[in-house]
């Protein structure tokens, strides 16, 4: 087994398709109905994960990644759209935390008014009592992968690079008042459909993770979906994988 193999995630195959020309010496597996394949990125061993589109999916892809294939790192990476206001197409959103923006509870009352709702943890392995119960609210992205990413983003030219909060949910909100709310809220910088349960899974193998999410479009700007920009994507966490094999060769 490789000592420092690195799993990039992406949910489409124009999330992965950059990473999939990337590799070289590129072996195929397929587990379940999930497609991986093993390679290397100068020098770098990679698994590229091509998990399809949603949390379930997700999630499954790297539980059965993680046992295939041994990852000592994870990266989940693609397109968002927009919640922070400041924020516009190509800019990139590090994943310092994540949530499952989906895992709530409204309030008790006659209107249906989603501003009035408190966020939940997810149903998350606990070994203290071997059972499965909500826990952290957020997760948390790994200060090592991050520290790469910050390495990366000093080369970046097609717009921001930030620390932020990946919303994560099976929906694809378009309504200004609501993704305002979100992100007043709950802190949320853009909304994917892989970013958190990824990270569950990967925090209940104890293994480092972070996610990576390019913003494809914002409502606050009237953009419309920019498919370039998942290449765009592609582009930078190749650089964070050199960057993040540098640093495990360093040690």
């Amino acid at each position: 087994m490789d000592t420092q193999k690195i799993m990039l995630e992406g949910a489409m195959y124009m999330e992965t398709e950059l990473l999939l020309a990337a590799l070289a010496e590129p072996q195929e597996h397929v587990v379940g109905q999930w497609r991986f394949v093993e390679g290397r990125y100068h020098d770098v061993p990679i698994v590229v994960a091509v998990t399809s589109i949603g949390m379930t999916n997700a999630a499954a892809a790297t539980a059965l990644g993680i046992e295939r294939f041994q990852p000592t790192a994870v990266i989940s990476q693609g397109t968002a759209g927009g919640h922070d206001p400041a924020l516009q197409a190509c800019d990139i959103v590090l994943g310092k935390r994540s949530f499952d923006a989906s895992s709530y509870r409204s309030a008790q009352e006659d209107k249906v008014d989603w501003r009035h709702m408190e966020l939940m943890g997810s149903y998350a392995y606990d070994a203290a009592t071997q059972s499965f119960v909500p826990q952290a609210v957020y997760y948390l992205g790994d200060e090592r992968l991050l520290a790469a990413a910050h390495l990366a983003a000093k080369d970046y030219r097609r717009g921001r690079v930030v620390d932020g909060c990946i919303a994560s949910c099976n929906t694809w909100n378009r309504q200004k008042e609501r993704l305002q709310y979100l992100h007043d809220q709950f802190g949320s910088s853009c909304e994917d459909m892989e970013v958190n349960s990824a990270a569950q899974i990967c925090q209940q193998y104890g293994i480092p993770f972070l996610g990576i999410r390019i913003l494809s479009n914002t409502e606050f700007r009237a953009e419309e979906f920019q498919p370039e920009s998942a290449q765009v994507c592609q582009q930078f966490v190749l650089a964070v994988a050199e960057q993040y094999g540098k640093m495990s060769n360093r040690d």
